[in-house]
């Protein structure tokens, strides 16, 4: 069995004033896992995800705190420890409406979504991260 800390994994900073850290804990890129990818992101008080669309996987996405999510432009509360959904090609966001709260978002795409932007630099740095713990 293998035990990690969510906090331990490397993270990119995404957005702008302010920025969020997004972890990719699971993937095929990462660890051979075909059928999903996992994503932890942290969204700071106020912050967002801002609006984006995945044209390949749909995600359901994990709000700790509660908060808002966007979707084709339809805004709905979020309570505490709930479930948002955005099938695949429709744009959302995730919003942190706390003024002092960080909310922890967990993303489960599927399928595993093809890395873009920040994630392939994002993706060697977890290689690293999971080689030198399974070395341990």
């Amino acid at each position: 069995m293998k035990v990690f800390n969510l906090k331990d994994f490397p993270f990119a900073e995404f957005g702008e004033n302010p920025t969020r850290l997004i972890r990719l804990l699971v993937s095929p890129q990462t660890t051979g896992e075909q059928r999903c990818s996992i994503v932890i992101g942290s969204v700071p008080p106020g912050g967002i995800s801002e609006g984006h669309v995945h044209q390949e996987s749909d995600e359901y996405i994990y709000f700790d705190i509660g908060g808002k999510f966007v979707i084709n432009k339809e805004v709905f509360e979020v309570k505490e420890k709930s479930l948002a959904f955005a099938p695949k090609g429709t744009l959302h966001e995730c919003i942190n409406i706390t003024k002092d709260k960080v909310l922890t978002l967990v993303c489960f795409f599927l399928p595993a979504f093809e890395p873009y932007g920040k994630y392939p630099e994002l993706i060697e740095r977890t290689n690293e991260f999971i080689k030198k713990k399974e070395e341990k």
